[in-house]
């Protein structure tokens, strides 16, 4: 993981999940895209159940409950597919608690959360989907690479890149570690 680190990639912190025969399994940004990596003792088991676990972080569905579009297994997931904020609207909903600034019935669009309150659950309202954050991995020596694909908001809602270009992004950050 020190060669990981010195290629440039910001590892921040493990990932939940329990990668079988995995020695190591983190998080972390590579120029302000979030990638993960998972290492295994040899390349056999990368290939064979690294290919798995890469499989099952990156599994998109299609949506048969309220708004889950990921597979069982997927530890991080994103909402994709929001609303454009074309007008000036942010995304987030939340409340002011200062009285003098509420008006009744009203919610006003900010980027704060709505975490003081667990009663209000307004996300189903925002996300359309939630989806795998990695949505596609590849396999370089004993290490599974896992990468998030950009999002662009063209003002008629967002578009995530396409697999083609995630990947191409894969093999940059490949092209940093050591062969």
């Amino acid at each position: 993981m020190d060669e990981i680190i010195k290629s440039g990639i910001k590892v921040k912190n493990d990932l939940e999940t329990d990668f079988p025969n995995s020695t190591d399994a983190k998080w972390g940004f590579y120029k302000g895209r979030e990638v993960a990596i998972i290492r295994y003792e040899n390349v056999e088991n990368a290939r064979s159940l690294g290919n798995v676990a890469g499989d099952e972080q990156t599994k998109f569905i299609e949506i048969v409950d309220k708004n889950i579009a990921h597979g069982p297994k997927v530890e991080k997931t994103k909402c994709r597919g929001l609303k454009s904020n074309r007008y000036g609207f942010n995304n987030k909903l939340t409340k002011i608690n200062n009285t003098n600034l509420l008006l009744e019935r009203t919610l006003l669009l900010n980027k704060s959360s709505l975490n003081e309150n667990p009663e209000i659950n307004l996300y189903e309202r925002i996300c359309v989907r939630r989806e795998p954050l990695y949505s596609d991995y590849l396999i370089h020596g004993n290490l599974v690479i896992l990468g998030e694909p950009l999002m662009k908001d063209y003002g008629q809602g967002q578009v995530i890149e396409s697999s083609e270009k995630t990947l191409e992004f894969l093999d940059k950050v490949i092209s940093l570690l050591p062969k």
